[in-house]
């Protein structure tokens, strides 16, 4: 019989492996919605380093 940390890692593998196929199938799709939040977030990277750099440097 397999111990029971082992049968919590077999449940973990198989929960990150459908995961990984939901997520896939949700940008197969819908990749607009994909799209629109990696858009989202690249226009939001340069104005959160301001603030921080402005905050930590001063300016």
């Amino acid at each position: 019989m397999l111990d029971q940390n082992t049968d919590r890692s077999w449940w973990m593998i198989g929960a990150v492996i459908v995961g990984a196929l939901l997520i896939g199938l949700a940008k197969v799709a819908f990749p607009e919605v994909f799209n629109l939040v990696i858009t989202f977030f690249k226009s939001m990277i340069p104005k959160g380093l301001d603030t921080i750099l402005g905050a930590f440097w001063g300016f």
